[in-house]
């Protein structure tokens, strides 16, 4: 049943009394109002609380990898340095093992190169070639490069 037809069923009387035939027709029910509200500050608190956090969290994270990067920029620079190192020790090896190098730290030093050279055959023992030994100033004196 509507209220409407609630209302014209219902003989005419004072006011109060026609509402309360409404209310029950309807099925519903007085509510006591809320006595206490939930309060706002803890949540605000809270809020602001979470949100200093991450801007701190922010702040230090943001300070660490800026100091991270110069420390990576350095090492950058290190790296290229001894890159340049190495290849210049590398190049100089080279030239130290050249064989007109050798020749000539050896002839330095007194050595002799021999002219009648003689081999030896590994899979019997036997000796090639006449060996003689090679004479002081008798051969090569000077390697050009």
């Amino acid at each position: 049943m509507s209220p409407q037809v609630a209302r014209a069923a219902v003989p005419n009387r004072t006011p109060a009394s026609r509402q309360l035939p409404d209310v029950k027709a309807a099925g519903l029910r007085l509510v006591r109002p809320v006595r206490s509200r939930a309060r706002k500050a803890p949540f605000v608190v809270v809020v602001l609380t979470l949100l200093s956090a991450g801007l701190v969290g922010l702040i230090i994270m943001s300070t660490v990898l800026q100091g991270q990067s110069f420390e990576v920029e350095r090492l950058n620079r290190q790296a290229a340095e001894l890159q340049t190192q190495q290849q210049a020790l590398a190049r100089d090896v080279g030239r130290l093992q050249s064989p007109a190098h050798v020749a000539r730290e050896a002839i330095a030093i007194g050595m002799v190169p021999n002219v009648n050279p003689a081999f030896l055959r590994l899979s019997d023992g036997k000796v090639l070639g006449k060996p003689e030994p090679a004479l002081p100033g008798s051969n090569i004196r000077r390697v050009t490069r």
